[in-house]
């Protein structure tokens, strides 16, 4: 089973289950996607990818609105400041992962390994 196959049962899976669609199919993850990345969802990826997709989709819009407008008028350094983004960066990430593993185990998701055959018998124990 192609990555593309079991892409659309996991996204299926995850929207018969409540979960919104930016919440399982991210801009980040849509844009790794596009580069051709085979990134899996979030609920299905590791925590250290879920973590670096979450701390550099907010770093470089969080940094660059907090230099405009705060940083940037106080005479703050550029280093101080990209300190302070990697700080909220990492945090965000850690949110981010707090909110994702409590959700994914309540889930009880079938592993990504297994999507395909869990997909056939269930189309097969429809048609009987």
């Amino acid at each position: 089973m192609t990555f593309e196959e079991r892409l659309t049962i996991a996204h299926q899976t995850l929207a018969d289950q409540g979960i919104k669609e930016y919440d399982y199919n991210p801009w980040m993850f849509k844009l790794l996607r596009k580069l051709g990345y085979t990134v899996k969802p979030p609920y299905y990826t590791g925590w250290l990818v879920n973590f670096l997709c979450a701390s550099l989709s907010i770093a470089p819009i969080w940094g660059l609105i907090m230099w405009t407008f705060v940083w940037h008028p106080e005479g703050r350094s550029f280093v101080s400041s990209l300190f302070s983004t990697a700080l909220f960066a990492g945090l965000f990430g850690l949110v981010t992962l707090i909110r994702l593993w409590p959700k994914r185990r309540q889930l009880d998701l079938t592993p990504w390994e297994q999507l395909a055959r869990q997909s056939i018998r269930e189309s097969a124990a429809g048609k009987g």
